[in-house]
C-alpha cells in the first residue's frame, strides 16, 4: 500500500501544477505581438529602422559572382587548353585495341579476364594511348 501511495504521489503534484500554467496564456500573446501588443509607437518605429539598416547593409556587400571564388585557384596549375598538347587518349576495341603511329599504348584494362599484349583472354580491352 505505501508504494502505490508514493508513485501516485508524482503524478498529483504534477497534475496540481500543470492547471495553472494554462492560466498565462494571454500574457505569451502580447509577448508574440498579438493584437493586445504593449509595444509603443515609439519601440515599433525604432524596430522598422533597425529592420531597414540591417537590409541596406546587404547592399554594401560586393556580389560574390563578381570574382573568382575559387581559394584555390593560385595554389592550383592551369589545366591545359583543349584542343592542344593531347597527351593521351582512350581506345577501346572487341578482341584488341591499337594507337596511331605516333603513339605508344601505355595500358590494357579488360572488362573480363586478364590483358593479353593488347587484347583481352575475355572480354573487351580498354587501352590507354600517349604521345611519342
Amino acid at each position: 500500500m505505501l508504494r502505490k501511495t508514493i508513485y501516485a504521489m508524482p503524478i498529483v503534484i504534477l497534475t496540481m501544477g500543470a492547471a495553472p500554467a494554462q492560466t498565462g496564456m494571454q500574457d505569451l500573446q502580447d509577448i508574440k505581438g498579438g493584437q493586445n501588443s504593449v509595444r509603443t509607437q515609439q519601440e515599433k518605429k525604432n524596430d522598422r529602422d533597425i529592420d531597414r539598416a540591417y537590409e541596406s547593409s546587404f547592399k554594401t556587400i560586393p556580389d560574390a559572382k563578381q570574382k573568382n571564388s575559387d581559394p584555390w585557384g593560385d595554389a592550383r596549375s592551369a589545366p591545359p587548353a583543349a584542343g592542344k598538347n593531347k597527351q593521351s587518349r582512350i581506345v577501346s576495341g572487341e578482341k584488341t585495341v591499337s594507337c596511331n603511329a605516333d603513339e605508344v599504348l601505355v595500358s590494357v584494362f579488360c572488362s573480363e579476364g586478364s590483358p593479353d599484349g593488347a587484347g583481352c583472354s575475355a572480354g573487351s580491352p580498354t587501352g590507354l594511348c600517349m604521345h611519342k
